[in-house]
């Protein structure tokens, strides 16, 4: 395979996990914009995606995964303290 070929494949593949994730992203209508920002991200997407495939934008998906992450933290240490 030439390397023309594998850079093809490569698009190809990106391709189709964005789909894929679109798809996703598309099911989990009923959840509000900072769950689905939180489960794409435990998915293995960057932030630039997350925000193409939501409609948003890299910093308010940041903003959101930051409050997602410091509420799970205070859930934690809630539960510890028990």
């Amino acid at each position: 395979m030439s390397g023309a070929d594998t850079e093809r494949l490569a698009v190809a593949i990106e391709r189709l996990c964005m789909i894929v994730a679109a798809q996703y992203a598309a099911q989990l209508g009923e959840l509000d914009q900072n769950e689905k920002a939180e489960r794409l991200s435990r998915c293995g997407f960057t932030n630039t995606e997350i925000a193409v495939l939501l409609g948003s934008t890299p910093n308010a998906v940041n903003v959101a995964l930051h409050r997602a992450r410091k509420t799970k933290r205070k859930s934690s240490s809630a539960k510890r303290r028990r």
